[in-house]
């Protein structure tokens, strides 16, 4: 049974999203602090389901449609000439995306160990 640690990080950026508007000073843009605070609870639940084994398999594909999210939601949202929360967005969907990619390299590593 692999360790999910990519999926404890996972709750860890959930974490900071749902605090980033108030630490990073933007939260009175409500399009980004809602789409930070929201994605972060998500985030935060979904992730937590997954390392319970509540949900143990596809969790990766809604990790990585989350993390494309936050980066395309500066532009659809509108808030690119914001630069905090705009770089924070991306920055975190960027790094989700990475270990959703890494989670998924390891479950098809350990498959073909079996």
């Amino acid at each position: 049974m692999p360790v999910r640690w990519q999926n404890w990080m996972t709750v860890l950026l959930g974490f900071w999203l749902a605090v980033s508007p108030a630490q990073m000073g933007y939260s009175l843009n409500h399009s980004a602090s809602g789409n930070a605070c929201g994605l972060g609870a998500v985030l935060i639940i979904f992730n937590l389901i997954a390392v319970a084994r509540i949900l143990d398999e596809g969790q990766e594909i809604v990790n990585i449609l989350i993390g494309l999210w936050l980066i395309l939601s500066p532009f659809a949202l509108d808030f690119t000439i914001q630069k905090k929360p705009a770089f924070n967005a991306i920055m975190v969907g960027t790094v989700i995306i990475a270990l959703a990619a890494w989670q998924t390299y390891d479950a098809i590593k350990t498959r073909k160990k079996d």
